[in-house]
């Protein structure tokens, strides 16, 4: 089982973007089943980080035609690595394979284990699109989203007071809107691997939208299926790119 994990951003521009690539394939591989193989890639001149509707936008057409090399290539499954999910459902349409976004997963994952779930995540400017990302299927359990207001390319250079404005997130998530299962809503976040530790302290689940996605894209692979073309059909003008032209 061949599965990518594709970051719709340049990360691998830098030697630093380059190492972090490698240590969160490593990441993956630890979080893999035994008969999975993961590979990471990402996409050359994309943006360096996603904080906003606009830079989603901005990684869609490069994403897309990364997710259709992977296909053609022989991967059995996608991940498409940001929270946000930008361009899964364009994806899901040009390919045959499964492709995941984390942010459905986590939320998938969250609604399943409680009656009530927040996400939390990086800037007040992603809380709206994330609340538009749970109204496809389960804003009825979505208590609220709580950023930390840390940009993700600062997530890492103060790991502790990250950690810290977390947990303070996820304390106001469970004590003031009422939830009782938390989603990491980043996918730089996610990589800290910190999600059991921040579980242990809140006293509720903490899903970690990395193995979320992994363990759904691996699950559609082995039971042999992938989303449907009824929902998501190829477009017209690719079905049938010569009557595109008549006009």
């Amino acid at each position: 089982m061949r599965i990518l994990y594709l970051i719709p951003g340049w990360m691998s521009r830098t030697d630093a973007g380059r190492q972090e690539m490698t240590r969160r394939a490593q990441f993956l591989q630890q979080s893999a089943h035994p008969e999975a193989s993961v590979d990471v890639w990402d996409v050359q001149g994309g943006p360096s980080s996603i904080e906003s509707m606009y830079e989603e936008y901005l990684s869609v057409p490069g994403a897309l035609a990364r997710i259709q090399e992977a296909a053609s290539g022989g991967f059995d499954g996608v991940i498409l690595g940001c929270f946000g999910d930008p361009g899964v459902d364009a994806a899901r349409e040009l390919v045959s394979i499964p492709v995941v976004g984390p942010g459905e997963a986590g939320m998938l994952f969250a609604a399943s284990l409680g009656h009530r779930f927040s996400i939390v995540t990086i800037l007040d400017s992603v809380i709206h699109p994330l609340r538009r990302l749970a109204r496809d299927g389960v804003e009825t359990k979505l208590a609220s989203v709580r950023a930390v207001n840390i940009p993700v390319l600062e997530l890492t250079h103060d790991r502790k007071g990250t950690l810290d404005r977390m947990l303070e997130a996820g304390e106001m998530a469970r004590d003031v809107d009422g939830a009782d299962t938390l989603v990491l809503g980043c996918m730089t976040m996610a990589f800290l691997g910190e999600h059991r530790e921040l579980s242990e302290a809140l006293g509720i689940p903490v899903v970690n939208p990395v193995q979320a996605s992994l363990k759904l894209v691996e699950s559609l692979v082995a039971m042999g299926v992938a989303h449907s073309k009824r929902a998501f059909p190829v477009p017209p003008k690719m079905a049938a790119p010569e009557a595109a032209r008549t006009w």
